[in-house]
């Protein structure tokens, strides 16, 4: 005999409608954190939070700071 396993660890149940409400209500809530990101010129490398002493990848010695993002980049289109 196989025991059913109870998933739920909250004694109330959600509704679907009222699960997705909250976690719009958390996605709102959410603010974008902004990291400085640093280009490596020689090799396109891009670098967040703050301008490492040479680039991680190529070991180049100039950085230059990224002024908008490249959102081609990650995209599911």
């Amino acid at each position: 005999m196989i025991a059913q396993r109870n998933t739920s660890y909250n004694p109330m149940e959600m509704s679907e409608k009222g699960a997705i409400q909250a976690v719009l209500a958390l996605l709102s809530q959410r603010h974008p954190v902004r990291l400085p990101r640093w280009d490596c010129e020689v090799c396109g490398m891009i670098h967040l939070g703050q301008m490492p002493p040479a680039c991680e990848s190529c070991g180049h010695m100039v950085l230059v700071p990224q002024v908008d993002i490249h959102h081609e980049i990650n995209s599911h289109w």
